[in-house]
């Protein structure tokens, strides 16, 4: 299985070569938080036949898949690969590993989010929320 560190795969996109990354995580975790132009297409729907009329790049071309982690990325590659599909390539470390070596990440922040990342500090300047 073909693997990329998160840093390889920044400079591929600064180069402006045509890169197709493809996000495996279910929609929701997509939609709070994805690297700048990826896909999202679960794992459950990803399927060879499916990638083979929907890319938009040569059936040649690397397909860069993402997960949190990068766990399921590799079962996605897995899965590919047994059905005849060789092109996929996972990222290192997933999601995680991108944005601790600061890949640009789009991300959608509800009052919830900010609230549940900031409790600890909030609570420890007397500002806690009270929940009900």
């Amino acid at each position: 299985m073909k693997t990329i560190h998160p840093l390889e795969l920044e400079a591929l996109i600064e180069t402006s070569k045509p890169v197709e990354i493809i996000d495996v995580r279910l929609r929701a975790d997509f939609e709070k938080r994805h690297l700048t132009g990826a896909h999202s297409l679960p794992m459950q729907e990803l399927t060879a036949e499916m990638l083979v009329r929907s890319r938009e790049l040569p059936l040649i071309e690397p397909l860069y898949l993402i997960s949190g982690s990068g766990v399921l990325a590799r079962a996605a590659a897995e899965s590919l690969e047994r059905q005849g599909l060789d092109i996929a390539v996972v990222v290192d470390g997933g999601m995680k590993a991108c944005e601790r070596d600061g890949l640009p990440v789009e991300r959608r922040h509800t009052i919830a989010d900010w609230l549940a990342e900031n409790s600890t500090h909030l609570a420890a300047i007397g500002l806690a929320p009270e929940w009900h």
